[in-house]
């Protein structure tokens, strides 16, 4: 069999062909398509020359299609409807899809995000799968990016990226069960005299918390450094240690324990998480989709 050479094929001379299989009369064919009859006698004697076979032969006062041309005719009746597919993209239907959702977040983040998310794709859209790798300060760095569908950050992220805030949350401190506390808040003279269990996505580098002491010039006495939330809490129910913690996942986390619960010092500011993705996914309908579920999601807690 000759191997076709994509190049060398008149992909105008489709529309005409399905015309003429169609119609199987040359005048119709031409009107089917706005075409004067003499273009379309070209386009015939073109395509006979081109796929040698005559597609239309006379019987009697009618033309009928030869076994090639019914062949091409039904072939067509697929084929077009593809590359028209092909060219205007695959419409996203989050029913039908089967799709993987890379997300990067931090143990925060996920808590916050991804039980919402995960109620909504159960809902609407069963067989998407979402997997959620650790975030750290570069992540927007790596090269699983291009993989990478959305992360959440509390983080400046280089200007390169779309950046979309979408939550506020401000901090609070939860007191271990052998501290007692009267009061509903805490100057930074009692925080800083207290022992504290420190949260930490990035072992290496200071969380926000110590970020922000440390601008100040102060400093937190640190008895335990751990990746954990829902681990930091449960030292709290035995301790005297003191947990910094986001309020959004303060409510659910400590929901069972019966914690004293303070304001953080204003030094502390709250954090702002943003959703992040990389500009070759603008247009991709499938995050359309994604980033218009995660901000339907917080529109709805906001009201």
């Amino acid at each position: 069999m000759t191997k076709i050479q994509f190049r060398n094929i008149d992909l105008n001379l489709l529309i005409p062909l399905k015309a003429l299989l169609h119609e199987r009369n040359v005048t119709r064919a031409a009107e089917r398509i706005h075409l004067s009859q003499s273009a379309m006698s070209r386009a015939l004697d073109r395509l006979r020359s081109e796929l040698e076979d005559e597609l239309l032969v006379r019987v009697g006062r009618n033309y009928e299609l030869t076994p090639r041309g019914s062949v091409l005719l039904e072939e067509l009746g697929q084929v077009m409807p593809r590359l028209a597919r092909l060219w205007a993209g695959e419409p996203f239907t989050p029913a039908q899809s089967e799709a993987r959702i890379r997300l990067a977040m931090t143990d925060y983040a996920s808590s916050v995000v991804l039980p919402p998310l995960a109620e909504v794709c159960g809902r609407i859209a069963p067989g998407i799968t979402l997997e959620v790798v650790p975030w750290h300060e570069r992540t927007h760095e790596e090269a699983g990016l291009v993989t990478t569908h959305l992360i959440l950050s509390p983080m400046a992220v280089p200007s390169t990226f779309r950046v979309e805030p979408l939550f506020d949350d401000v901090f609070l401190c939860v007191l271990g069960r052998k501290l007692k506390h009267g009061k509903s808040s805490l100057t930074m003279k009692e925080y800083l005299s207290f022992r504290h269990i420190s949260v930490e996505t990035q072992p290496t580098l200071p969380n926000l918390i110590d970020r922000s002491l440390s601008d100040a010039g102060l400093q937190r006495r640190v008895a335990v450094h751990l990746p954990y939330f829902l681990a930091a809490t449960r030292m709290l129910e035995a301790t005297d240690l003191v947990l910094t913690m986001p309020t959004r996942i303060a409510d659910p986390v400590l929901a069972s324990l019966d914690l004293p619960r303070l304001k953080a010092p204003k030094e502390i500011p709250p954090i702002r998480y943003s959703m992040v993705w990389h500009p070759r996914f603008d247009s991709d309908l499938l995050h359309v989709w994604l980033r218009e579920t995660v901000r339907e999601i917080f529109r709805r807690r906001h009201h």
